[in-house]
């Protein structure tokens, strides 16, 4: 029995896993926050150009595409790890210093900002610091 519960253990553990996402789910999270959030057209072509400015919309927009990506959680803020393994792959090494730039971006939301303020402040600082490796992590796979 000790060792059912043990396998059933580990099996949550890995289930628990981050799964790293692609351009794929990243079109699909962004169609369906468009749709949730009833985002106007001319500002989902500014998000295709990967500008995103500071208005209540916009700050929602992100707040949900980053929850559908289980970077974000608007109990606990920005997962580090997550993000840190979205973009660099499976073989992330969390004690670098890349992870370190990625976790000066996020806070604990000290200011008590809403929700949606919070996540805008996160990802526009991951944003303007690593909208390459951004890109590059979600480019069309040839």
């Amino acid at each position: 029995m000790k060792v059912f519960v043990a396998i059933c253990v580990l099996i949550g553990l890995a289930s628990a896993d981050y799964v790293v996402k692609n351009r794929h789910d990243m079109l699909a999270y962004r169609d369906e926050c468009v749709k949730e959030l009833a985002v106007p057209v001319e500002l989902v072509e500014k998000y295709q150009k990967w500008e995103y400015p500071n208005d209540a919309k916009t700050q929602c927009y992100i707040k949900c595409v980053f929850t559908k990506w289980g970077l974000f959680d608007v109990q606990s803020g920005f997962n580090v790890e997550n993000i840190h393994q979205q973009l660099v792959g499976n073989h992330a090494d969390h004690n670098e210093a890349f992870h370190a730039s990625l976790a000066a971006c996020v806070d604990k939301n000290e200011q008590g900002s809403n929700a949606c303020e919070w996540a805008y402040r996160g990802a526009t600082c991951l944003l303007k610091e690593n909208l390459a490796q951004i890109q590059k992590s979600l480019a069309p796979k040839a």
